[in-house]
């Protein structure tokens, strides 16, 4: 069977696996809160309310980790570890440090660097990918933390020589058990500046047209409980974010940021760090049916563009109420304070409001739906997971909310969890999901937008094949522009197919196609088109192997006729 086969493999064997597919869901303009333990009421048994993931990226080439949807493997017991519980029991020993090394080299031949069709530039590039899998899970300390960046060496083009920064950490400390914890948790990635591209899979573009991603988050709170009355958490959260374009972006640039090939400057290198502080209290079991939940945050940004001197407060109190043990109705009522610089300067000051409900139709089935007013405007959210048989699993996502392309890197921190080999996963749905800031259909603009995102995914299971079909549409709206740069409206739709096949125990073979329609500043209107076929093998224990082709033919506005590129991969990666 292709999952228990799956459980067999060293790490290493999937680490040569880069046909991630990530089921989407957008980042929601909650504050950072880390989650409570749950009570154990039937109300809180539904917690509508935990965050709805992030929007679906590139894997990052055939040696980034899967997802575990992708590889068969199944994630921790825990939906949401390690951070559903705030810590292990008391007097719980310690049980393990794992740390696993890794090497990869990659080899990688393309007879056309940029997808363009008029300055064609064939390149063979070397990749070096040291990694570095931690894994704790003791009394004191839980989490885990994937670093793999990508050194890449350019035989033709050498001024594309660069390193991708590859990084996903997420690690809890107790520092006074039951009381006091240490939240720390870091993201970094990269995407195609211009948009246009393949959302998913290993986009293959020069140095100038590469954004660098990094964030950073760090929470000290305090956590009491008050018996079966509800529980109190307050905390402070420094966050950092910082997005850097690799070269001297496109068209006319005498500076870091990127450009239309009309000259007009569309991004300009961003980076800021933020002060939270938050509280939250929740209602026990005491409350049978009805609990409530009263939120207060305050986040001060300190940044460049329409984040200097911007910040985000907001006061609600949520109420739920179990009308019977599947369905649960919901109310919300607050307050909330914004502003952003840029032109226009955005300053709301108002009442939020939503109202909704879940019905759960089993403990791993569940939809839950609110429609109301945050950020200036009314809106809907929908997370769904549902069974739809023994085999195939639904998973559904809705949202709109205002933000920047950094503060959606931030935003992901706090609405993931990762498995075990440090894929980020939706802590609403469980289902897999990847940073915003690495997918390329749709440009990387620095400007404040509305976003519009909502996206849906069927995957079955065989026992010797997994099938996933994702479909996926995001708009964006720019609502403040950064000063000395132009917004562009844009949208995107994607859609893509994945089948995984063992061939034997020891050998999976992997096909995936994606088709997307996309208008980007970078590129105007096209759309894009992208195969690819992977073998992936276990030479020996600890040692694996891949191949892959891939095909990638393109359009847009401001060029006739279709650009197409073909890249040949090959590598090897040894776990220690």
């Amino acid at each position: 069977m292709l999952a228990e086969a799956a459980r067999k493999l060293p790490a290493g064997h999937w680490l040569a696996i880069g046909t991630a597919l990530a089921i989407a869901s957008p980042a929601r303009a909650e504050p950072f809160l880390p989650a409570l333990d749950p009570p154990s009421s039937l109300i809180d048994s539904a917690s509508p309310d935990q965050g709805s993931g992030a929007t679906p990226t590139p894997s990052g080439g055939p040696f980034a980790l899967p997802s575990a949807a992708d590889s068969g493997f199944t994630r921790l017991d825990a939906p949401d570890f390690p951070y559903s519980a705030i810590a292990p029991p008391p007097g719980l020993p310690g049980r393990s440090w794992n740390i696993t090394p890794s090497l990869g080299v990659q080899f990688l031949a393309t007879d056309n660097l940029d997808q363009s069709r008029r300055n064609k530039r064939a390149d063979f590039v070397t990749s070096i990918i040291p990694g570095l899998l931690l894994s704790v899970d003791t009394s004191r300390i839980r989490g885990i933390i994937n670093y793999a960046p990508n050194i890449q060496f350019h035989t033709a083009e050498g001024e594309s020589n660069r390193v991708d920064q590859r990084l996903n950490g997420q690690v809890l400390v107790t520092v006074v058990p039951d009381a006091v914890f240490l939240d720390i948790r870091g993201a970094s990635a990269t995407q195609a500046a211009s948009g246009g591209f393949a959302s998913q899979g290993n986009v293959v573009v020069g140095r100038d047209n590469r954004v660098q991603t990094n964030s950073v988050q760090i929470s000290p709170y305090f956590v009491h409980r008050f018996g079966g009355l509800g529980t109190l958490q307050i905390g402070y959260a420094f966050q950092a974010v910082s997005q850097d374009i690799g070269g001297n972006g496109f068209g006319s640039d005498t500076g870091n940021g990127a450009f239309t090939p009309g000259g007009q400057r569309f991004f300009a290198d961003q980076d800021f760090t933020a002060h939270e502080f938050y509280a939250v209290g929740r209602t026990g079991e005491n409350f049978g049916r009805l609990a409530f939940e009263s939120r207060l945050a305050s986040t001060s940004y300190d940044g460049t563009g329409v984040l200097d001197g911007a910040y985000r407060r907001i006061a609600s109190l949520q109420a739920r109420y179990a009308i019977t043990r599947s369905v649960i109705a919901l109310v919300e009522g607050g307050y909330e304070q914004q502003r952003y610089a840029g032109v226009p300067g955005i300053d709301i000051s108002e009442p939020v409001w939503a109202v909704g409900g879940r019905v759960n139709f089993s403990p791993e089935s569940w939809v839950t739906a609110k429609y109301g007013r945050r950020d200036g405007f009314n809106s809907a959210t929908v997370d769904a997971v549902v069974g739809l048989g023994v085999r195939t699993q639904l998973f559904a996502n809705y949202a709109e909310r205002l933000t920047t392309g950094a503060q959606r890197a931030i935003d992901l921190l706090s609405t993931t969890t990762l498995d075990e080999f440090g894929n980020p996963v939706d802590a609403a749905t469980g289902a897999p999901t990847a940073q915003p800031f690495s997918d390329s259909l749709l440009g990387v603009q620095s400007s404040l937008f509305r976003i519009r995102r909502g996206a849906i995914s069927i995957s079955q299971l065989w026992p010797r094949d997994r099938i996933t079909l994702t479909l996926s549409r995001e708009e964006r709206r720019p609502v403040s522009v950064e000063v000395g740069t132009t917004a562009f409206s844009q949208r995107g739709t994607s859609a893509s197919l994945t089948w995984s096949h063992e061939l034997t125990p020891s050998m999976v073979a992997i096909g995936n196609v994606q088709y997307g329609r996309f208008t980007s500043p970078g590129t105007g209107r096209g759309d894009v088109f992208s195969a690819s076929a992977t073998l992936a093998a276990q030479l020996r224990p600890g040692l694996s192997a891949f191949a892959q082709y891939a095909l990638t033919t393109r359009s847009d506005d401001f060029d006739s006729g279709r650009a197409l590129q073909n890249v040949v991969l090959v590598g090897l990666r040894q776990t220690f």
